[in-house]
């Protein structure tokens, strides 16, 4: 009997230690409370801006997310754990990296700025010595007209920085300066132009007859 109930107790004993075996193999429950906190950081660095202003420390809490994912399909939760943390600290870290993200476009942006104010000052001198040169007003008015349009571009760009809409400040400025290009073209023809036009023979009167 005694013989009999020990063998009972040593296989109630195996078996608690088989399933205990089986639960730390499978890493027990989803670690919920740290992946909650890695999804809830992740998604506060994306929508703080992280794409756009801090976007590889963005991507690398992305891929530590991806990691996460597969150990949780795997259901090794130990590791997953652990992956979550850090998917947490990463994603933080993408979230204080904004900030200087922001700083730094706004330097950029300015920049843009500046460089197109030159280009216009530049644009305003070649008109005024193309007045002073006598050049035809019909053919400056044109020129002059995209002129008005580049300054008009130049606030729009400055909203834009205040509005901090860095991300459509590039294209803009692109434009404006393609147009300045343009503006700078269009006094070299007007002064060929006007050059044409005083150079062309007057027209020969038709002789008298003897």
């Amino acid at each position: 009997m005694k013989r009999e109930s020990f063998i009972r107790k040593l296989t109630v004993f195996f078996c608690c230690m088989l399933v205990i075996a089986f639960i730390s193999a499978c890493g027990g429950q989803p670690p919920k409370q740290e992946i909650d906190a890695s999804k809830a950081a992740l998604q506060a660095a994306i929508s703080g801006g992280a794409e756009q202003f801090a976007p590889d420390a963005l991507k690398a809490a992305q891929d530590l997310m991806a990691k996460l994912d597969s150990q949780i399909e795997k259901k090794d939760y130990k590791a997953a754990k652990l992956t979550a943390i850090q998917v947490k600290e990463a994603a933080d870290k993408a979230k204080a990296a904004i900030e200087a993200g922001k700083a730094k476009a706004k330097e950029t942006s300015n920049a843009l700025v500046n460089e197109i104010n030159q280009g216009v000052e530049k644009a305003k001198g070649l008109i005024a010595e193309a007045e002073a040169a006598k050049i035809p007003a019909d053919l400056l008015q044109p020129i002059k007209d995209q002129l008005v349009a580049a300054e008009t571009g130049i606030g729009e760009l400055s909203g834009m920085i205040s509005e901090g809409k860095f991300n459509e400040i590039q294209g803009k400025a692109t434009a404006i300066k393609d147009q300045l290009g343009q503006l700078e073209q269009g006094i070299a023809d007007a002064k060929a132009k006007a050059e044409e036009l005083i150079k062309a023979p007057a027209a020969k009167l038709p002789e008298k007859k003897k």
